[in-house]
């Protein structure tokens, strides 16, 4: 027998893989699994006939396990090599051999330290028929001896549980493990306790199954029926999978939770980035022949290959959505539908995407939701504002004007509408500038314009004080006494006005360079409608008490209808032309009934 130490310092290794390289204890079992395989994978590489198995045996009284396969076992030699040196591996060795194998012995079996404070390993080699026992402790020792009695072709690792561990060691908690990681391994792997053993991978792989298959598997699985089902395969990285489309709404800031197996191996049931970030709206169950897993083997190098793979992927599901849009255009709808906030955030930033989904995506216009394709058919010019609040000062005259306005203000929208020359080539978009859209409006003839000239230098005089000048025109709907507009510029001087009355002296002057040296002062406009039967009356009185207060409501009101913010100077103006107004109107029922 030979006592020798590993050919690496393994204090803190063990802490490092339980704390810091694998996410879950349980991942041994993913280890011990990969082993087997791979062993029974290079025995059938010799030409050797076997009826491969691995085999998991419980034994509950010792709280201990064994995992055995009938691979190809490992001679004196090959123990040197792949269970002392940490880290190597038959992919090293022999780089042809590399597709065939999932993991690496060294790495791998030093899993189990974090669950057993020793391994202990039983194997003979196909090629060597003396048997061999090897004892690993987690202090750096270990100990080879060839054993007398006789033991089949393979390997067994022998396992008993640490304190704390003992939970990784029972029966429900071992076969979820075997079923999470091997569950479509081609290897058939046996579960036993006592005299009860079963089989843990007879089912179909989720990436084999037909549409309505797969769509039922989804259901099954995750309690949710899926919108549709899309096959993905790349050449370059052997993948073949489906990614099942979400029929709920997630956020682009979701985590994303694809499945992804490596040579049929679960690698990890909640990778993120094997899919583009626009592929949100599915989740992917894949595997891989050729990627090259990370240390703990639960993810991928990110290298050349692995980008490559992804874009291949995506491109997969851009030309399946391309074909269900012309093959299924309700299905088609109803994940733009569902989807829409997120898929417009994507389709900003890419160009094959923004093709493929701006006509079926709607926006908000002043003649209601439209669909920029029913919007392409009705209007070839545009006009888009660039805030919500623009939308609302003119969306509805705007209507009366027979002038299509798309609401540019929500997320993204605004870059949206402004490609659309890209792919509409008979498409114009303008920004709307909302200070000058009054301008539209029909004129007043010259006999009006003299009677609204007084009301037009009162107003001027009164609202100077809020950076409002005013205008009179003749438009449509007749309703809407006087419109209101602004714009960004505009809002942020007054919020600098704002903020100088209210500022302490230092931050006060910081507030009149910014006012005086950085921005010419622009105004609202104030629109009076001309075409409004209490405009005209407002206009024509020679009462300027009256005058006053009619054009302080007039402005009041249209702040409050465009759900513009309101001053303390604002709220008294209001609320002492109203009671001008009741008064009024009282005084005049008081002397009526004298």
């Amino acid at each position: 027998m030979k006592n020798m130490n590993f050919q690496v310092n393994l204090q803190g290794v063990i802490d490092l893989l339980s704390n810091h390289l694998y996410s879950d204890p349980g991942v041994f079992v993913r280890e011990l699994l990969q082993n087997g395989v791979d062993a029974v994978t290079a025995r059938k590489r010799l030409g050797h006939v076997f009826e491969e198995s691995v085999k998991v045996e419980l034994f509950p009284a010792s709280s201990t396990l064994s995992f055995s396969d009938n691979g190809c076992g490992l001679t004196e030699a090959e123990i040197e090599q792949f269970l002392a040196r940490i880290g190597s591996s038959t992919k090293r060795e022999d780089p042809d051999a590399a597709d065939d194998f999932i993991g690496q012995f060294g790495v791998g079996l030093l899993a189990c330290f974090v669950v057993s404070a020793e391994i202990v390993l039983i194997t003979r080699s196909a090629l060597d028929g003396d048997p061999l026992e090897w004892r690993g402790k987690p202090d750096g020792t270990y100990t080879i001896k060839k054993l007398k009695r006789q033991v089949p072709v393979g390997t067994t690792v022998y396992l008993q549980a640490k304190p704390d561990y003992e939970e990784f060691f029972e029966y429900y908690r071992v076969s979820e493990l075997l079923e999470k990681y091997g569950a479509y391994l081609p290897t058939p792997v046996l579960l036993r306790e006592d005299k009860y053993e079963r089989r843990i991978n007879d089912a179909v792989q989720p990436w084999k199954l037909s549409k309505p298959e797969a769509i039922e598997y989804i259901e099954q699985s995750t309690f949710t029926k899926p919108l549709d089902i899309i096959p993905l395969h790349s050449a370059i990285g052997g993948v073949t999978g489906i990614a099942h489309v979400l029929p709920y709404a997630v956020s682009l800031q979701d985590e994303k939770k694809h499945r992804v197996y490596l040579k049929n191996m679960l690698l990890s049931d909640k990778m993120s980035n094997i899919l583009p970030a626009w592929a949100f709206f599915v989740n992917g169950i894949i595997n891989t022949e050729n990627l090259r897993p990370t240390a703990s083997r639960e993810a991928f190098q990110e290298n050349d290959l692995f980008f490559a793979v992804r874009d291949e992927l995506g491109a997969c599901i851009k030309q399946y959505l391309i074909e269900l849009s012309e093959r299924d255009p309700e299905l088609f709808q109803r994940i733009v539908l569902i989807h829409r906030a997120s898929i417009k955030t994507m389709a900003v930033e890419d160009e094959e995407l923004y093709a493929l989904f701006i006509r079926h995506l709607t926006f908000e216009t002043s003649y209601g939701d439209m669909k920029m394709a029913q919007i392409l058919e009705e209007r070839t010019t545009l006009a888009v504002t660039a805030s919500v609040d623009e939308f609302r000062q003119v969306s509805r005259v705007a209507k009366a004007q027979e002038l299509m306005v798309v609401n540019g203000g929500y997320v993204h929208d605004m870059d949206l509408i402004r490609r659309l020359p890209a792919v509409a080539e008979d498409a114009t978009v303008s920004i709307l500038d909302s200070l000058t859209f009054a301008e539209r409006f029909e004129q007043l003839d010259a006999e009006d314009k003299r009677a609204a000239q007084p009301m037009l230098e009162h107003s001027d005089r009164l609202l100077e004080r809020f950076n409002c000048r005013s205008l009179v025109r003749w438009f449509e709907p007749a309703d809407i006494p006087v419109l209101y507009n602004t714009n960004q510029e505009a809002n942020f001087f007054r919020l600098v006005e704002e903020s100088e009355k209210e500022a302490n002296p230092l931050f006060g002057e910081v507030v009149r360079v910014v006012k005086n040296d950085m921005y010419e002062q622009p105004y609202a406009r104030l629109c009076f409608n001309y075409n409004n039967p209490m405009v005209r009356k407002a206009a024509q009185t020679r009462d300027p008490a009256l005058r006053k207060a009619s054009i302080e409501l007039f402005y009041t009101q249209a702040l409050l209808l465009g759900n513009h913010p309101m001053s303390a100077d604002e709220l008294r103006m209001m609320n002492d032309s109203l009671l001008q107004f009741m008064n009024k109107g009282l005084d005049g029922e008081t002397e009526a009934s004298r």
